[in-house]
This record gives structure tokens, sequence and C-alpha cells, in this order.
């Protein structure tokens, strides 16, 4: 029903609105008329001012000395109103007054900013650079030819012009003044020093020229809601505030009372809309946000809240209930079933993973025992290559069921097991081990060459490792990500003058233990660089981290 009459209340403000901004629009026009009338005084002498400024500077064009302190004299001496006249020169050189001094000006920017207008100008000095007292100055420019030859000035007392200023209120809490283009204040009905506490506070001065004709509301100076009227008074030159108390604003159509007449029809409809909705809150709304929150909280994973209760629902919301409770144990059962099944398959796989790693140290052990039983060297040094790398694969399968990720390896943990074993097994701790194996996940499908291409590496590294100074012979294992999620391994090993290998022999030579790590560096999609210096040999592999892939085909293994 209450939206079914937003139409009827729609036209009702709409008309109501158009009867106010008429009602407003006569207010102002009132208020800006009361305005004009209250300065009508200053505004016509403040016009004659400029009226006689102009007037004298076209007398003073070709007129100097003497003759022209007479001119401005006589003229000062027939008029009551005004106290003093100058003619100031360009360069500032005062030559021409109405009482016969001569003065140079040495403010070079007032006269430049004087000069720069070109106009009828008018300006409020507290004291007078000549008569010493507060004074209102109206100027018109000197022009000949059109060249600007300088400024005719006549001084007005600032008291006769805030006299003019007639306040029609009987309370006077009308307060007048009047700016010039500049935003300077040039007279006020309660004196130019006060003006700051009634004028606006938040608006400058100088934008109150584009505001002649307009009225609106503002805090004054003294922090006080008042309502302001900016009226033409000279035309380019002076305009007219008058500052009026909020309480005539609201009398005349632009205050609460004249908003009241919009408000209170939008009022009665919000208030029906508040009626229906405080309607709807109690049987819907309140009930669907119970559900929308129980829905929420199973979204998040909580799983041991009471069952949904609604309090007094309309019977499809009752429905709804039901249907909610059923689904929160249907669900919550078979997530209980499918985390305990996922917990099975973990166990699993971690024995299976367990068993594979002790497996595969049996048979090193066994590979052990029967290296110590071998009678030649060469069956000793065969069955020692193939148990470390029967425990190399072994440390793959410990640290799988170790890590909490049972997809991806651990790079940091597995070749730091791999360089352990190997270490322990290669030599007597007379070489110094260096390691900086950064952590990057792998899944087991590179984990399983690469562990073994370190293993073999490594065991290359200590076979020819060695020193030609006095230092001890060192080795070092470099493991970290590059750029465009590429994986570097860098084995590195001191070298004596002549370590056994040449370049060409590293490179190319067809032992086991370099056709097994072409065959991992290939199912890696590695690059190798092989690099020879003067003191150590480098073998550096480069090769893509990718995602899981399915196993490689025979032929890319070794």
């Amino acid at each position: 029903m209450s939206l079914a009459m937003l139409p009827l209340g729609l036209i009702s403000i709409y008309q109501t609105q158009v009867v106010v901004d008429e009602a407003q629009a006569l207010s102002r026009a009132a208020l800006l008329s009361e305005t004009m009338a209250a300065a009508s005084g200053e505004r016509e002498l403040i016009q004659q001012a400029l009226g006689s400024a102009r007037g004298l500077a076209s007398a003073v064009i070709n007129t100097t000395g003497e003759p022209c302190d007479e001119i401005l004299a006589n003229f000062v001496n027939n008029q009551q109103t005004y106290i003093y006249a100058s003619y100031v020169q360009a360069d500032g050189a005062m030559n021409c007054s109405s009482a016969g001094e001569r003065r140079v000006f040495s403010d070079a920017g007032m006269m430049a900013e004087a000069m720069a207008q070109n106009g009828p100008r008018v300006e409020m000095l507290p004291s007078g650079p000549m008569t010493g007292q507060p004074v209102i100055i109206a100027s018109h420019p000197v022009v000949l030819d059109g060249e600007t030859l300088g400024i005719l000035s006549i001084s007005i007392p600032n008291s006769l012009a805030e006299s003019l200023m007639d306040n029609p209120m009987p309370s006077n809490e009308l307060k007048l003044a009047s700016v010039n283009i500049e935003g300077k204040v040039i007279s006020a009905s309660e004196g130019v020093r006060a003006a700051a506490t009634f004028l606006p506070q938040n608006v400058p001065l100088d934008e109150l020229v584009t505001r002649v004709g307009k009225t609106f509301s503002a805090s004054a100076g003294n922090g006080e809601e008042r309502f302001f009227a900016v009226a033409p008074m000279i035309d380019d030159v002076l305009v007219l505030v008058g500052s009026w108390p909020v309480s005539v604003a609201s009398s005349s159509g632009e205050g609460p009372r004249a908003r009241m007449a919009v408000i209170f029809p939008a009022l009665m409809w919000l208030t029906g809309i508040a009626v229906a909705f405080l309607g709807l809150q109690q049987l819907v709304v309140r009930h669907v946000k119970q559900l929308r929150s129980a829905m929420r909280q199973f979204a998040l994973g909580e799983r041991h809240a009471e069952p949904l209760k609604l309090q007094n629902p309309p019977e499809e919301l009752e429905e709804a209930q039901r249907a909610f409770n059923r689904m929160v144990l249907i669900l919550t059962d078979a997530e209980a079933r499918q985390e305990q099944d996922l917990h099975d398959k973990e166990v699993l796989l971690k024995e299976v993973h367990h068993r594979v790693k002790n497996n595969l140290q049996l048979i090193a052990s066994i590979m052990n025992m029967q290296a110590r039983s071998a009678r030649s060297a060469e069956a000793r040094h065969m069955l020692a290559g193939l148990q470390r790398r029967v425990r190399g694969l072994a440390m793959l399968h410990r640290t799988l069921y170790t890590t909490t990720d049972l997809t991806t390896v651990d790079s940091q943990d597995l070749i730091q097991a791999v360089v352990d074993d190997v270490s322990t097994m290669s030599r007597d701790g007379s070489v110094v081990l260096k390691c900086e194996i950064a952590s990057v996940p792998l899944f087991p499908d590179q984990a399983v060459p690469l562990s073994m291409l370190v293993t073999e590496a490594l065991s290359n590294a200590y076979k020819y490792v060695g020193t030609s100074s006095d230092a001890a012979p060192r080795i070092s294992i470099t493991v970290g990500e590059a750029d465009g999620d590429m994986v570097n391994l860098r084995v590195e090993n001191s070298v004596g003058s002549d370590d056994g290998r040449s370049d060409d022999e590293a490179e190319n030579t067809d032992g086991l233990g370099n056709r097994l790590m072409t065959a991992f560096v290939r199912q890696l999609d590695g690059q190798v660089t092989h690099s020879r210096e003067v003191d150590c040999y480098a073998l550096e592999i480069t090769f893509p981290r990718r995602g899981f892939t399915p196993q490689k085909k025979v032929n890319n293994a070794a």
C-alpha cells in the first residue's frame, strides 16, 4: 500500500516544493532589496567620488605644479565630503595635491597594483599616508593617448561612509559591509575591524563578486550561523554584503518552517514504510538472517554448532529450517567419512614409503656385506657404487614419509640427506664441505632424478677433489631458484695441478656414472655446463620446476 501511494506522495511533494521555491525566490529578492537600500547613501557617496576622480583625471593631464595644486585644492574646499585629493605619477612621485605637498611613494608594489588595474578603484586605508586618519580612497587612472600617466585619488573619511549605512531592522541585527573586487573590506556598519566577525568564515571575500544577486547560509567569523545576501554596489568595483540573522531567513521562507512543508508528506510516507518494514522484519527478515548466519557458519567449517531453531517462524520458513538441519546432518556425516578415508590413505601411503625405504636399506646392507666379502677391488668398487645409489633412493622415500605434504618433497631436506649420506661414505672427514641449499618444493617425478643426480655428481666430486696448495680440499654444493621458475644445481670441487681428468674427459667420458647423470638431466629437461678453472672444477645443471607429470618412457631413463 505504501508503494502504491508513492506516486501521489511524490506529486504532492513536487507541488509543495514549487510553492516553497517561489516563496524563497521572493524572500531572497526582498532581502537583496533591503540590503541595497540600507547602503544607498554610501553607494551614492562612492559613485560621486569615482565620478569626481574621473573628471579631475581629465583636468590634470596637461597641468603640473601650482596650477595643478590649485585645481585640486579648489575641488576639496568646495566639497565637504572630501578631505584630500592627489595626483601620483607612474613613477611614484606626487607633484600635485590639494595641500600643495610633494612626496615620492616608495611602495612600488602598491603603485604597480593600482596601475595594473587600469580602471576605477576603491580601497580603505586604516591610516592615510597624507591625512593620518582612516580613509576610503576612490581613484581613477590618468590616461593620455592610451598611456597611463598616473593615478588621481580622492580621500573620503571612513566614518562618513559608515554613517551612511542605514540599518532597517530595529534590533540592529543586520550588519553590512562593502567589499572591493580584491576581497578587501572598504566599510562596515560595525567598523572595518569588526567586519570579520559577521562576514562568512569559510568563503573567501574575493569570491563574493561571483555571488552577486545570490543568498546563502554560512558560519560567520564568530562561529554564528548567519544568512548572507550579496548585492551589487558599484559594477566591477564594489559589492555589498548583508549579514542577516537566521531568524529573518526562517520567517521569510528560507528556514526550517519552509522546509517542513516539503518534509512532512515525505515523513508520512516514510512512517508507512517503517511500519511495513517492522512487520516484514518481525515475520520474515529476522528468520532469514538466522538461516543465513547458520549457513555462513556451516560454509566456514563450523560443524559443532547447535541445530538451527527459529522462534515462531511462518510455515514456509519452518520447513526451510528442517531441510537445513537435515542437510547439515547428512553433509557432516559424509565429511567425517571422507576425512577418515583420507586419513587411512595417508597412513597407508606413509607406510608404503616407510617399507620401501626399509627394503632399499636392507638391499644396501646386503650389498655392503657382499662388498666386504668380494676378493677383487673392482667388484668392491662396483658394489659400493650400487649401494650408494640404492641408499640415495632410500633417502627420497624417507623424506616422503616424514614430510607433512605427501605430494611434494622439500629439496633442502632431500639433498641435505643425500649429501650427509654420500659424505660419510666417501671420505674420512678431511674434505671441507659447504652446502647452500634453498627450499624448493618438487614433485616426486623430479625429486627422484634430482636426488640420484646429486648422488652421482657429489661422488665424482669426492673422487677427483684435491688441492695444489697447503689448504684443505673443498667441495661446495648450491641449489637455488633462478628467474622464470627455474632451479639451479651447482657442484664444485677444488683440484690440484692434475686431477686426473681433462675437460674433454669430463664431458665425453662414457662411464656408468656419467651415463646415469646424462639420463637424469634428460629426465629433468635440464641444461648441463662444465667449467674448469686453475684450482676448481664445477658442474652446473639448470632445469625448469614443473608440476606432476606421468612417468617418463623407458628410453628416457638410464
